[in-house]
């Protein structure tokens, strides 16, 4: 919950702040999205499709360079119901609390030049960004990934509240800014990499679309 309010009010002051501190626009874009995480390889399993909750934000450093930031919350970051490992953890009584995912991470984008889209102007863009996923855990301090056997069951792999995995993204998107005063929209869709998850790796899609909010130069 703290990291989610800091990384939240982080992008919220950086879009109030005064433009003469920019030397070129500042937007901020509230959205919501979806992943696919798919499987971590053996052991670990699948993971759920599940919803995104975020805002970014950025100014440009020149017409076209932008720097900002991006936090999503996703409120199943954990095993699909059918995942073999975790059931078999359930089963014998290990705890499984809810999981929630917290993205932060630094974006640099470029925003190409405005194109003619159905009768709009917009910026094609793309964009990579480097952070982190930090767990939050409720109704149990920690969720059982699996077991492994010796002469009783031990947890094996232990998502625990809290826990940050590295983490960065690249793709791109539309922009059409300023339909409406300051306010228009955006898509954006992107590739996710976990490289070290409890030793396993995994890249995933995430797709996205909200308003974006634009003040300064155009």
């Amino acid at each position: 919950m703290k990291v989610r309010f800091l990384a939240a009010f982080a992008l919220l002051s950086l879009a109030a702040a005064p433009l003469s501190l920019f030397a070129q626009k500042a937007e901020i874009s509230p959205y919501a999205g979806y992943i696919w995480p798919g499987s971590f390889g053996e052991g670990i399993g699948n993971f759920r499709g599940n919803q995104l909750l975020g805002v970014r934000g950025g100014y440009y450093v020149t017409s076209g360079f932008e720097i900002g930031g991006n936090y999503s919350w996703n409120n199943h970051f954990q095993p699909t119901n059918s995942n073999p490992g975790a059931t078999v953890a359930r089963e014998l009584g290990f705890p499984q609390g809810s999981v929630r995912g917290n993205i932060w991470e630094a974006e640099f984008s470029y925003n190409f030049g405005r194109r003619q889209m159905l009768g709009h102007a917009v910026k094609p863009y793309v964009v990579g960004g480097a952070g982190g996923l930090t767990t939050s855990i409720k109704n149990a301090d920690t969720f059982a990934l699996n077991v492994r056997p010796s002469s009783l069951f031990f947890a094996n792999d232990v998502l625990n509240s809290g826990d940050t995995f590295f983490t960065f993204s690249y793709g791109g998107g539309l922009k059409a800014m300023r339909l409406w005063g300051p306010m228009g929209f955006f898509g954006d869709f992107r590739g996710r990499t976990l490289p070290n998850f409890f030793g396993n790796s995994n890249t995933w899609p995430e797709l996205s679309a909200g308003l974006n909010f634009s003040w300064g130069e155009k």
